[in-house]
C-alpha cells in the first residue's frame, strides 16, 4: 500500500538536503584564522544521535563561520555547566529552563534564539469535570511533566500563579512523563494537566474520537523565550560576535541544517523547529524563566535584588 506520509516525509527531506547543499557550496565568508570549537546539544544523549540529528546543523554553521565545530556529549545540564566553566566546551544549545541553571552556575551568556512557533503552555481540564475557572482547581491534583522542563513544568506552574493558586501550596503535584499525562486525565487521576499546548493537541486531543469537544485549555501562558546557543564566558566578546553574526548572516542555510537532521526511526528529529527563526537574544530575555523558577520552589536561580 503506497504510504503518503512517509512520501511526504522522504520529500522534503530531500528538499532541505538539497537546500543545504545549494548553501554550502555557496560563497560564504570564512574567518581569517580558523579555530576549533566544541558544541553540545543538551538534550540529545550520546555522540550516534548527535551527529544524526544535529549534525547538518554543523556543518551548516562551519561554512558559515570558517570554523572547525566538534559534538561534545553531555548528560545534564550539570554535567554542561562543568564543561562550560572548565573550558572544556565552547557553546551549547538549550532550552530556557536549562539555560538560566547553567546560567547561575557558570558566566556563560545567550547568544542565538531559536524561535519556535506556538512555543506557550496551558491549563487542559476535561469539560465534564465542570472546572471552568482556575480557582476551581484548588485543592485537586495537577500533572506536570518531568521537573525542569520549560513548558511542561515551569510555564504551568507560573499560569497558575498568575492566576491566583500557588502549585506549591493549593494544588497536589504530580509530575508524569509527558507522554502519559493525558491518559491519566482520561482516568481521573488528575484534575488538570499542564503542557505544551501545541504538542497535547497534535499528540494526545487529535487521536481523540471526540477530543475537540471532550477538553478545553482552561488558561495559557504568552509565548515562552526561545531555545537557544550559549556561549561560554571563556570566549571573548569578538568571538562571540564572530559566530552570531555568522548565523544570523546565513539564517537560511542553518535553519535547513537543523531541519535536515534524523531520529533514529529516520524521520525528521527537529520538525518542532519547522518555521524557526534564528535571532539575537540578551540573558534578559530569560527573566520571566527566572520568575518560573521562583514559582516552583527554586528562588536560586530567580533573579537576584
Amino acid at each position: 500500500m503506497f504510504d503518503s506520509h512517509f512520501y511526504e516525509r522522504v520529500t522534503h527531506r530531500k528538499l532541505l538536503l538539497v537546500m543545504l547543499g545549494v548553501a554550502l557550496t555557496a560563497g560564504v565568508s570564512v574567518a581569517a584564522v580558523a579555530k576549533d570549537y566544541k558544541i553540545a546539544v543538551t538534550d540529545i544523549q550520546g555522540m550516534d544521535a548527535l551527529i544524526s540529528e544535529w549534525g547538518p546543523f554543523k556543518e551548516a554553521l562551519e561554512k558559515a563561520t570558517g570554523h572547525s565545530f566538534e559534538f561534545f556529549p553531555v548528560t545534564s545540564q550539570t554535567a554542561t555547566a562543568e564543561a562550560l566553566r572548565s573550558k572544556k566546551l565552547d557553546f551549547a544549545i538549550t532550552g530556557p529552563a536549562e539555560y538560566v541553571a547553567i546560567n547561575k552556575l557558570t558566566d556563560a551568556d545567550a547568544m542565538i534564539g531559536l524561535a519556535r512557533p506556538d512555543y506557550y503552555c496551558g491549563i487542559v481540564v476535561k469539560n465534564a469535570d465542570g472546572i471552568n475557572r482556575v480557582s476551581d482547581l484548588k485543592g485537586k491534583s495537577v500533572s506536570f511533566a518531568n521537573p525542569g522542563s520549560t513548558s511542561g513544568h515551569f510555564c504551568p506552574m507560573q499560569v497558575l500563579m498568575d492566576h491566583g493558586i500557588d502549585p506549591m501550596k493549593d494544588i497536589k503535584v504530580v509530575h508524569t512523563k509527558k507522554n502519559l499525562q493525558h491518559a491519566g486525565l482520561v482516568r481521573g487521576d488528575t484534575a488538570a494537566i499542564g503542557v505544551k499546548v501545541s504538542s497535547w493537541i497534535k499528540y494526545d486531543r487529535s487521536k481523540e474520537a471526540n477530543g475537540n469537544g471532550d477538553y478545553k485549555v482552561l488558561a495559557r501562558s504568552g509565548d515562552l523565550p526561545y531555545d537557544m546557543m550559549m556561549g561560554a564566558g571563556h570566549l571573548t566578546t569578538a568571538e562571540r560576535d564572530e559566530i552570531k553574526n555568522a548565523i544570523v548572516a546565513n539564517e537560511a542555510m542553518m535553519v535547513a541544517g537543523i531541519l535536515a537532521g534524523l531520529d533514529d526511526k529516520g524521520e525528521m528529529a527537529n520538525d518542532k523547529y519547522e518555521g524557526t527563526r534564528l535571532l539575537p537574544v540578551d540573558d534578559s530575555d530569560y527573566d520571566m524563566v527566572r520568575d518560573m523558577y521562583i514559582t516552583a520552589g527554586l528562588p536560586e536561580f530567580g533573579i537576584q535584588e
